[in-house]
């Protein structure tokens, strides 16, 4: 053990203890980013302040993965006669249909565009209470992507759809819709609240580069001390082949000295 403490060993020690922490406390860093940005991802927005719906998204613009299950509130009128009842929506455990009208919006200038909103959930579609076409409401509610699952309509004709999907619903109204849908905090009465269709969850791949760095410097930590146990390793052979040496010259000067002289020849 003595060549741990030798002048070469010391220096080394203290590299491989700098380089070990430093490398590893950077993968503790990347590894608390990338928790960071899953927590973020995952956050759910369902109880934040309510917020204008026009602050999150446009008439024309995509929907804004990172305001999913937002808090918004959208002013305008019932396209009463547009009312549509989607299906296969389940009410604790109880299969029904999500009533829903779209929102010619009034509250934004220069903006002609409807939102679908959600006015609740009903056992069935005849149950359903219809608002007076034109009437004005003020809604507050969790905006939602819209759906895409690529459920096929048996009667298109009808008004029951098998998902919510704008390309379906823009059919039965005389202007542009959003890229979005509201599910409404307050049923309209004689409804029963809708169940949220999505909450924010992170994808396999968020924070995958931070994952990835950490990784990366617990190699580097750990390709540190490698290389202080590698260099240990050849300093104890080095070690053991000058003591090997030594050993050996000591040994043959010990039997040189006890070797007799010769006595020369008889006169």
């Amino acid at each position: 053990m003595r060549s741990l403490l030798t002048r070469r060993m010391i220096g080394a020690h203290v590299l491989a203890v700098v380089c070990a922490l430093a490398a590893g406390g950077l993968g503790f860093w990347q590894l608390a980013a990338w928790q960071a940005q899953r927590e973020l991802a995952a956050r759910d927005l369902t109880t934040q302040p309510v917020v204008p719906m026009e602050d999150l998204i446009g008439p024309d613009e995509a929907f804004p993965g990172q305001d999913l299950g937002r808090r918004v509130e959208v002013s305008g009128t019932w396209i009463d006669d547009a009312t549509v009842y989607v299906a296969d929506r389940a009410h604790e455990g109880v299969a029904g249909y999500w009533v829903v009208t779209p929102l010619s919006v009034t509250d934004v200038p220069g903006v002609d565009s409807a939102v679908p909103v959600v006015r609740g959930w009903s056992p069935e579609p005849t149950a359903a209470p219809a608002d007076a076409d034109g009437a004005t409401a003020a809604v507050t509610g969790w905006l939602q992507p819209p759906e895409g699952t690529g459920a096929v309509d048996d009667d298109p004709t009808d008004d029951v759809f098998p998902q919510l999907r704008v390309a379906d619903l823009v059919q039965r109204v005389d202007q542009d819709l959003y890229g979005a849908y509201v599910i409404a905090e307050e049923p309209t009465p004689g409804l029963v609240q809708a169940d949220l269709a999505a909450v924010p969850k992170p994808s396999s791949t968020t924070g995958l580069r931070n994952l990835l760095y950490a990784l990366e410097w617990w190699f580097f930590a750990g390709f540190a001390l490698f290389l202080w146990w590698k260099f240990w390793q050849d300093e104890q052979a080095d070690a053991a082949a000058i003591e090997a040496a030594a050993t050996q010259a000591t040994t043959s000067t010990d039997q040189d000295a006890a070797e007799p002289v010769a006595a020369g020849p008889a006169e």
